[in-house]
C-alpha cells in the first residue's frame, strides 16, 4: 500500500499515511479473497465489491479504479462502510460525512459540470443559495476555460490526477485561488466527483508578499542585519549589502566575526548599545566601523531591541554606508569654510533663481538677502549695474558658462566698485544646476590706480599735468573739436627770472614758489582747462571751447594774479605769458613754436606781460619767406 487517508487510516487503525504496509494484512480472509481476485482480473468486470470488514467494524463496499500514483500505474480503492451490509446503506453515511464536514466541500457530475449538492460551507463560501447553486455547473463559477475544466474532471474521474489549482469566481464576483481534491465515488448508482475546495487565496497573496519581501531584502542597497544582544555577539542575519559593506566573502565570514571587531572605537559599541537596551531604539546614528579587511568606512545605523519567540533578546536593524557623503559633506564644509574665510562676496542661486548661499563676507557687507533672485539683485546692487546683470550677464553666463565685468554693490556710504564673476553650472542632462557669483571689492584698487595714473599724468611737485599726459589730453580735446567745431586755445607762461631765485633762496624755496604759482593759478581756472609744468618753471595751459579773446583775457587775470600773490621770503614774483588759438588742422609743434615766440617777445619787451602768437597765415607766410 502506497498511501491511506484519514478516514482509511481509523478504519484501519493505522499510524502515519500507510505506505509500505501490506493491504492484505488488514483485511481477514474472505475480504482478501475476494479483493485479489477482483484486482487479478485483466480487464474489471465489476467496478466495486462488498467486504464484511474487521471484527467490531461495518463492512463496506470497494470501488475499484485502475489510477496513475506518481508516475506508476495504481489501484485506486474507495472504501465506502455499509450499515446494514447493503449498497443502499451507503448513502445516509455519505450525506452526513458530506454535509457536516466543514470543509468546502461539492458533488459534481463529471458528464456534464453540473453541481448536485453543495455542503454548507460551499453556501457560505461561494455566496449563493443552495438551490441556486445546484442550480450552475462548474463552468459557471471556475475561471478556467470550459473545455480544460472537462479535460480536468476526465483526469479526475480516471484517477489520473487528484489535485487542481484553479481560480473560482464567487457570487460577489470577487475571485479567489483555490486548490481542489477531486476524485470519484459511487452514489446511488452513479459516478460522481467528490471536490473539496481549500482557499489559499490569502495564503497565496503572503507568499506572494514574502516573495516580495525576500527579493527587496536581498537586492536593498541597504545594510539589514540582526545580532545577539551583547558585545561579543555575532550577526545572525543578514542581506547580501551587508556582505558587499563589511567587504565579507561570504555570510559565513560575517557572521563569525564578533560584533566589537567591526567598531572603530570600542567605547561606541558600548555607548550604542547602552542607549539601545535603555530605549529600545537608536535612529540614524553615525558610527564610524571597520570592515573585514580593515577598511575604515562611516556608516548610520539604525537598531531596534527585540525579543526572539524563545524569548532572547536580539537586535535588528539597517546599516547605510555614508563614507562618500560624508566625504563630500567634509569637502563641503572645508568649502564653506574657505568660502567664509574670503574676502570676496560670494553667492549661489540653484535653477529656480533662488538664493541658497551667501559667504560671511557677503553676509557682514550685505546683511541677510532675499531668497528670490531678482529680489535679491534689487537689494544689492545700483538700478544701473542690476540692468547690466539681469540684461547681459546672466544670460551670457548661461550661453557661454561664464561672464565677468565691474560692477558695483551698495554699501553703508554708498557704491561700492567691484569685479564680478558670474558662473553657471549644468547637470549631466545639460540643465542649469546653480548660478554663482563671487565679486571682490575694488575700491582700494580702483584709489590706486587712481594714484597711479595721477602720478603717471602729473608732475609730483606742482601736482599740474606733466607735459606727456598734456599730449594726450591735447591730441583727445583736438578730436572732440573737430567733431563739434569747437575752438581750442593754448597759454604758455614761466616765471621771469626764476634762475635768482634758485641761486638766492636755494631749491627748496624755488620748489615752494613753483608750487604756489600752480596753486595760485589753478584757483582761476575752469574745471576744463588744463595746466601743464611743461619743463622747469615753464608752464602750458590748455582752455577748450576758449577763442584767443578769451585766453587773452584769462592770461590777463593770471598774469596779476601771480604779481599780487605773497611768495615770502622771495620779493616780486613776476611771470610772462604767450597766448595763440590753435588752428584745426594746425601740427601742435607749429602752434608750440608760435606760443615760444610770443612768450620770447613778452621777455624780450620787460616781461611780467601777455604777448599774442603770430597769427597763424603770418606765421606760414614768414616760414615761406624763411
Amino acid at each position: 500500500m502506497r498511501y491511506a487517508n484519514e478516514a482509511a487510516r481509523r478504519y484501519f487503525d493505522l499510524a502515519g499515511e500507510g505506505a509500505g504496509v501490506s493491504w492484505q494484512a488488514l483485511l481477514g480472509d474472505a475480504d482478501r479473497q475476494t479483493l485479489e481476485s477482483a484486482l487479478v482480473q485483466p480487464e474489471a468486470t465489476t467496478d466495486s465489491v462488498v467486504c464484511q470488514g474487521l471484527d467490531g467494524k461495518p463492512p463496506f463496499e470497494a470501488l475499484l479504479r485502475r489510477a496513475q500514483w506518481q508516475g506508476q500505474a495504481a489501484w485506486l480503492l474507495t472504501l465506502a462502510p455499509l450499515a446494514q451490509g447493503d449498497r443502499a446503506g451507503n448513502e445516509p453515511f455519505y450525506q452526513q460525512l458530506f454535509n457536516t464536514n466543514p470543509a468546502i466541500k461539492l458533488l459534481i457530475d463529471p458528464r456534464d459540470g453540473r453541481i448536485v449538492d453543495a455542503n454548507a460551507s460551499a453556501v457560505e463560501f461561494y455566496g449563493y443559495p443552495l438551490d441556486t447553486l445546484k442550480q450552475l455547473k462548474i463552468t459557471d463559477i471556475n475561471c478556467m476555460a470550459p473545455a480544460e475544466i472537462h479535460a480536468s474532471m476526465a483526469r479526475a474521474k480516471s484517477c489520473r490526477q487528484l489535485f487542481f489549482e484553479f481560480r473560482h469566481c464567487l457570487a460577489s464576483g470577487e475571485v479567489r485561488d483555490v486548490n481542489v481534491y477531486s476524485g470519484p465515488v459511487l452514489l446511488r448508482g452513479r459516478e460522481y466527483l467528490h471536490s473539496i475546495i481549500v482557499d489559499v487565496t490569502d495564503e497565496k497573496r503572503y507568499c506572494a508578499q514574502l516573495e516580495t519581501y525576500n527579493e527587496l531584502f536581498h537586492s536593498l542597497p541597504v545594510g539589514v542585519y540582526r545580532h545577539t544582544a551583547d558585545a561579543r555577539g555575532h550577526f545572525t542575519a543578514a542581506n547580501p549589502a551587508m556582505l558587499r559593506i563589511f567587504e565579507a566573502d561570504s555570510h559565513r565570514a560575517l557572521f563569525s566575526a564578533p560584533m566589537g571587531g567591526f567598531y572603530d572605537c570600542p567605547k561606541e559599541i558600548n555607548r550604542f548599545l547602552t542607549d539601545l537596551e535603555r530605549d529600545g531604539a537608536v535612529l540614524r546614528r553615525p558610527l564610524r566601523l571597520r570592515t573585514l579587511k580593515g577598511r575604515l568606512i562611516h556608516a548610520e545605523v539604525t537598531a531596534y531591541r527585540q525579543t526572539a519567540a524563545g524569548g532572547d533578546i536580539e537586535y535588528s536593524g539597517i546599516v547605510e554606508d555614508v563614507t562618500e557623503r560624508y566625504a563630500a559633506q567634509v569637502n563641503q564644509e572645508r568649502l564653506t569654510h574657505l568660502l567664509d574665510a574670503s574676502p570676496d562676496i560670494v553667492s549661489i542661486a540653484d535653477a529656480d533663481h533662488r538664493v541658497v548661499y551667501l559667504n560671511k563676507a557677503g553676509r557682514e557687507l550685505l546683511g541677510i538677502l532675499p531668497e528670490a533672485l531678482s529680489d535679491a539683485l534689487a537689494a544689492v546692487h545700483p538700478l544701473w549695474a542690476r540692468r547690466l546683470i539681469q540684461e547681459k550677464g546672466i544670460p551670457y553666463a548661461m550661453e557661454h558658462g561664464h561672464w565677468y565685468a565691474e560692477t558695483a554693490v551698495l554699501g553703508r556710504d554708498g557704491e561700492i566698485p567691484v569685479s564680478q564673476l558670474i558662473v553657471t553650472r549644468r547637470d549631466e542632462n545639460g540643465d542649469i544646476e546653480s548660478i554663482a557669483t563671487i565679486m571682490r571689492d575694488i575700491s582700494q584698487a580702483k584709489r590706486y590706480q587712481a594714484e597711479l595714473e595721477y602720478h603717471a599724468g602729473h608732475d609730483p611737485l606742482t601736482g599740474a599735468v606733466n607735459r606727456n599726459r598734456f599730449i594726450d589730453l591735447l591730441a583727445r580735446e583736438r578730436q572732440e573739436a573737430r567733431r563739434n567745431g569747437r575752438i581750442l586755445s593754448l597759454v604758455m607762461f614761466d616765471i621771469d627770472h626764476f634762475k635768482r631765485v634758485n641761486d638766492s633762496f636755494g631749491h627748496s624755496v624755488g620748489d615752494m614758489v613753483l608750487a604756489k604759482l600752480v596753486h595760485t593759478c589753478s584757483a582761476l581756472l575752469r574745471e576744463v582747462d588744463v595746466l601743464a609744468r611743461w619743463g622747469g618753471e615753464e608752464f602750458m595751459l590748455l582752455l577748450p571751447g576758449t577763442p584767443l579773446a578769451g585766453a587773452v583775457t584769462l592770461a590777463e587775470r593770471l598774469r596779476r594774479a601771480v604779481e599780487e600773490e605773497d611768495f615770502s621770503p622771495v620779493p616780486g614774483i613776476t611771470s610772462s605769458f604767450g597766448v595763440a588759438e590753435l588752428g584745426p588742422d594746425e601740427p601742435e609743434s607749429q602752434c608750440y613754436k608760435r606760443l615760444d615766440e610770443a612768450l620770447y617777445r613778452a621777455k624780450a619787451e620787460g616781461r611780467n606781460r601777455v604777448c599774442l602768437a603770430e597769427p597763424l597765415e603770418g606765421a606760414n607766410e614768414r616760414r615761406r619767406a624763411q
